[in-house]
């Protein structure tokens, strides 16, 4: 009987293991949907049971393989916490001193305690209870932070417009494919010869050749990403936001619910299309609900901004110090893997289906990570993601990473374009348009030259019919599908005023309408 009452249910080392994952999304709840934790929770958890098995075959006693596991595990992911307290604090020029001075501690304290658990006649009850209490209690603020932060943002109120489909009063037999193609941080012809002194003029021309209308003066409705693409697939301002979610929020995820379930391609579902969508690897842009087909998603549980948000907070990060960042070449490679498959499979749709089809890709190049030269090979820059990563490049290997990135973007993205012009039985409707324009963060730039660089896109139409008179050079992203179904499908959804709203990564919501553009020359 006494034996029994002493029992003890060990459930920290699976706590433990769980608690690195859950504090890296609650520290980006914003960005990344809950799915996206599924796969490295199961890779760490399975890793730390097997480490448990392990030690406990060994010891023969499962307190001290438990403690043991525990202690390994924390260690692991207290590496890079501790370090990023330390390095800001420091020169860079000090950072292998600090790697060097915790590698040793960190290795002592494996010895000492190891030492000491498995040598020791203790029965570690009140270590084991202390353990299991602490480890709940780390778990249980991360989940109140988290239950907090959807508390705060949590939107009941949120509903969107009423949906009236589209019926078509003529009978469309010969429906035009249409291909709308975004490329993430594609700075059009202006801001490359201004800003990095670099001629595009030639992709431009080609456009033009090839019967596309380019606009000279366009500009994205907002600055981020996530509220650009929602308000251009469902053709409304979305300012609205501001109010629902709080102009202070970081949190993305009704603009994703916009896009998972956008107008656009719920009227050309209505008119008998088949709807496809290519896995950007952002997740609002990743898996749609709408899509009757996404694409290039074999990983879609995965998400490997959080797999690197893990490695950056565990003692892999020391291993930067004697190799260039190795787990770059995982993810440069899956950034890789996924553009090739997006330009290979696109110009494959019209092959899988008689009806006409809607291809929705979001491309995210341009944009960090640099992952291809100027002629598609590889490149060995340090893994960055934009304002979520403290890694940049200094401001002219940057410059000379977007160049040549964008460079092998616009080869590959000429021959699409005559692949989809050429082979095609239904002559397509094809859009090219940037989301944003690329952050201009170099030195001596204003902030009104900063955003003029971040609002100014690339935005270029090709109709098959070749009449644009619907079409100006200044036409925003937010009338893009308006022209569309008005010129071609008879609807009466007619151009809103062009409006630009700027927003800062940190502030999203709080919008502040850009009307002069003119100090750009």
């Amino acid at each position: 009987m006494q034996e029994k009452s002493k029992r003890i249910i060990i459930l920290h080392p699976i706590l433990i293991g769980l608690f690195p994952v859950f504090l890296v999304y609650s520290q980006n709840i914003h960005l990344v949907l809950i799915q996206g934790i599924i796969f490295p929770a199961l890779i760490i958890l399975g890793i730390t049971i097997a480490l448990w098995a392990g030690i406990q075959l060994i010891l023969k006693n499962k307190r001290k393989s438990a403690i043991l596991t525990t202690f390994y595990v924390f260690l692991f992911f207290s590496y890079g916490i501790i370090f990023k307290i330390l390095e800001s604090n420091v020169t860079q020029e000090y950072f292998i001193v600090i790697h060097v001075l915790l590698l040793i501690t960190y290795a002592s304290f494996v010895i000492f305690v190891t030492y000491y658990i498995t040598k020791t006649h203790k029965k570690l009850n009140n270590i084991t209870t202390t353990t299991n209490v602490v480890s709940i209690t780390l778990l249980a603020l991360v989940f109140f932070n988290i239950a907090a932060y959807n508390f705060e943002n949590f939107n009941s109120e949120f509903e969107d417009v009423a949906y009236n489909p589209i019926i078509l009063d003529n009978n469309f037999e010969n429906l035009p494919d249409i291909y709308y193609i975004v490329l993430d941080e594609y700075a059009p012809l202006k801001t490359l010869t201004t800003f990095y002194n670099y001629d595009n003029s030639e992709f431009v021309e080609f456009l033009q050749a090839r019967g596309f209308y380019v606009t000279k003066n366009s500009h994205s409705n907002y600055a981020e990403t996530f509220l650009a693409i929602a308000s251009t697939l469902n053709m409304k301002y979305v300012n609205y936001l501001s109010d629902t979610v709080g102009k202070e929020s970081l949190d993305q995820r009704v603009p994703y619910q916009m896009i998972n379930n956008n107008l656009v391609m719920k009227n050309l579902k209505s008119m008998g299309y088949q709807t496809y969508n290519f896995d950007s690897g952002w997740w609002g842009t990743r898996s749609l609900q709408i899509a009757d087909v996404n694409v290039c998603s074999k990983n879609q549980n995965m998400d490997f901004h959080t797999l690197h948000a893990l490695k950056q907070i565990s003692i892999l990060r020391a291993f930067d110090m004697f190799i260039k960042d190795p787990s770059s070449t995982i993810f440069h490679q899956e950034r890789r893997d996924r553009i090739h498959c997006q330009f290979s499979e696109i110009t494959e749709i019209k092959h899988e289906t008689e009806k006409p089809v809607f291809v929705f890709m979001h491309v995210m190049a341009p944009h960090d990570p640099y992952v291809f030269g100027p002629n598609g090979e590889e490149v060995d820059y340090k893994y960055t993601f934009g304002t979520t990563d403290v890694v940049h490049l200094d401001h002219n290997e940057e410059k000379m990473a977007y160049l040549n990135q964008l460079t092998y973007l616009t080869k590959i993205l000429k021959e699409t374009i005559k692949n989809l012009q050429e082979n095609s039985d239904r002559q397509p409707i094809i859009i090219v348009q940037s989301d944003t324009g690329p952050s201009i963060d170099f030195v001596d730039t204003t902030d009104d030259i900063r955003q003029a660089g971040r609002m100014s896109i690339l935005n270029a139409y090709y109709f098959p019919n070749e009449k644009y008179d619907l079409l100006s050079d200044d036409i925003t992203p937010v009338n893009s599908f308006r022209v569309v179904f008005d010129s071609h499908f008879q609807t009466n959804y007619d151009k809103v005023e062009d409006k630009v709203f700027f927003s800062t990564y940190e502030k999203p919501y709080t919008l502040i309408e850009i009307t002069d553009f003119s100090f750009v020359k």
